[in-house]
């Protein structure tokens, strides 16, 4: 993704994000190996994974 800022002062800048989506049970396995238990997972519609958009609930669980 390439962003284009402008700020208050007229100043502008570019940069580059570059993303790697992990898919819901990656996730789960990720957080797991670093000491979370996902709890939930949820796009905000109600139903399944499918929106642009996903927020995932994690309580650490390591001591």
């Amino acid at each position: 993704m390439h962003r284009h800022w402008v700020f208050p002062s007229g100043d502008e800048a570019r940069d580059e994000i570059r993303r790697r989506v992990l898919f819901p049970r990656e996730l789960e396995r990720c957080a797991r190996g670093a000491g979370f238990e996902v709890l939930d997972m949820t796009d905000g519609t109600g139903e399944r994974l499918t929106g642009p958009t996903a927020y995932t609930v994690a309580r650490y669980t390591r001591r």
